[in-house]
């Protein structure tokens, strides 16, 4: 028989290539001439438009995430283990997004083009199998593509994990193992190598705690980074034509002014985020992805008024007035950052507020896996699905099995790239749960809002009252559940408790001189606080 180099011409592309028949057999393409001339069976027109409709797909812009909240690893890994085969079990059944054609100019400007992109209804593993039937010669260069990725990278092609942080047990015990411990850092690479994915990961505020083992915050750092090969706690990746994954981490917890555990970006790592962000610009098509271990302020994610809030480590930079702003600022000038993923709260993804959206930004709150870490018993973590038009946003449900034993799991968001659209698939599962997460955070026209404060603002007595105002130094107060909370003057963000609950008891909550005074007022004994 004689040995065929066919030509593959790509519709999409003047570009020819000629591969010798070993490869394509190798592919698991059909070769042109291992169907006789006289038993070829002619394709039937369902056949051929089956490829055919997909000749100019591709994955060259196509990725799947596994995003991992805090890990916070446990003697007993038992759930650990099975959460990493569960997201391994999800991203085969999900497999990739293929990239749709782009449309032409023409066709954009023409009044019957729907400008909301084509939904693609076959997964990459399925076209694989597609493909595989088909005789060399009538592949695309696309498609050719497609095949030669399979081979190289198998069903996890373009397939990336991202650690939010918090590698080491939560409970500190003053051993190895801790927080912030070199076995710590080594422990949590055996388990994520254990995926066998290409990953990155960011630093959380446990990962700097290991204070019996380290005296500087740089030596700690420094650990961390050996363990993993990194010359920079932060990081950037490109996982396809146009999309880069951006990484932030925490630098600091014994020389934190304030709160150790807030999570703080320094001035190096804003610098070259910025320049990141200004090289990959918009127009020129970029997407960015931006992981850090706490979230911006601004987000609008639902935050632990009684825990992170009251101890100043909710936000990124939360305790400086400086830059804290500057993350949000970025995000709203630039159209090209399209999402941030963050941990830190150890909450669930059931919460309407788990996922907010920001001009074109959508933040994403992700859980833990961890059964010592949950707060409210849930164990989860997102996966995400992408291509040149849209992103999906999938929960894997640890804690929640089938009929079979596999982990649940659902799509909860559909962003639509292009337009700038998200779509939510199915309603929140806000569970009752206020006195440890319930957190206001102000709108302008939420109704709750005293233009010009005087007198009495509040009373404990009724510990519904909700509402804002100004001082008359430009500071944002509120009343929320009963305390006394600060908000940040430009993102209405919660910034920290002025007067808890506990110290509030029955008294009323006066605003007296032009705004200038506080007064809080016993209605029994009339005794006043300012």
């Amino acid at each position: 028989m004689t040995t065929m180099t066919p030509s593959i011409q790509s519709s999409a592309s003047s570009m020819q290539v000629q591969l010798p028949m070993e490869e394509i057999k190798m592919l698991g393409a059909t070769s042109p001439s291992s169907t006789s001339s006289t038993t070829t069976t002619k394709t039937t027109e369902t056949e051929t438009s089956s490829v055919e409709r997909f000749s100019e797909y591709s994955i060259k812009d196509s990725f799947n995430l596994i995003v991992l909240g805090d890990l916070h690893l446990e003697d007993d890994m038992t759930s650990h283990f099975q959460a990493r085969d569960d997201c391994l079990y999800v991203l085969e059944k999900l497999s990739l997004m293929p990239c749709t054609p782009s449309p032409s100019q023409t066709q954009q400007e023409s009044d019957e083009f729907d400008h909301h992109q084509e939904h693609v209804d076959m997964t990459y593993d399925e076209m694989i199998i597609e493909l595989k039937k088909e005789e060399a010669g009538k592949l695309s260069y696309s498609q050719l593509e497609m095949l030669m990725e399979h081979q190289r990278q198998g069903t996890f092609a373009n397939s990336v994990l991202v650690s939010l942080g918090d590698l080491g047990r939560k409970d500190i015990r003053h051993e190895p193992g801790d927080a912030g411990t070199t076995k710590s850092f080594a422990d949590a690479r055996q388990f994520l190598d254990g995926f066998e994915l290409p990953y990155e990961l960011v630093t959380g505020n446990h990962d700097l705690e290991g204070l019996d083992e380290f005296k500087t915050d740089r030596d700690n750092l420094d650990a961390w980074m050996k363990c993993y090969g990194k010359d920079t706690p932060y990081f950037s990746q490109q996982v396809g034509e146009k999309t880069v994954l951006i990484g932030l981490s925490t630098v600091r917890f014994r020389d934190s002014p304030h709160s150790s555990h807030e999570c703080h970006v320094d001035d190096e790592q804003l610098s070259w985020f910025l320049q990141e962000v200004e090289s990959h610009p918009d127009e020129e098509g970029w997407r960015l992805i931006v992981f850090s271990h706490a979230p911006i302020m601004g987000s609008n994610l639902r935050v632990l008024q009684n825990v992170h809030v009251t101890n100043g480590c909710a936000w990124m930079n939360h305790c400086s007035p400086s830059t804290r702003g500057l993350f949000i600022e970025t995000v709203k000038r630039n159209p090209q950052i399209k999402m941030w993923c963050s941990g830190h709260f150890h909450l669930s993804h059931d919460f309407q507020d788990s996922i907010s959206r920001v001009n074109q930004c959508t933040f994403l709150q992700a859980g833990v896996i961890g059964p010592n870490s949950t707060r409210d018993h849930t164990r989860q973590t997102r996966i995400v699905r992408g291509n040149n038009n849209s992103i999906e946003i999938y929960t894997v449900n640890h804690h929640k099995r089938d009929k079979d034993g596999d982990a649940e799991f659902r799509l909860d968001a559909f962003m639509d790239l292009t337009m700038g659209d998200i779509l939510f698939a199915h309603n929140c599962e806000d569970y009752n749960h206020d006195k440890w997460f319930s957190a206001y955070v102000p709108e302008e026209e939420d109704g709750c809002y005293l233009p010009i404060p005087d007198g009495r603002v509040a009373s404990n007595k009724k510990s519904d009252v909700v509402c804002w105002w100004h001082m008359n130094d430009d500071k944002v107060l509120g009343v929320h559940d009963g305390q006394i909370v600060e908000y940040d003057e430009t993102t209405l963000s919660p910034l920290g408790i002025v007067i808890s609950k506990k110290e509030m008891g029955d008294r009323e909550v006066l605003v007296v001189d032009n705004s200038r005074i506080l007064v809080l007022v016993d209605p029994d004994t009339e005794n006043m606080e300012v």
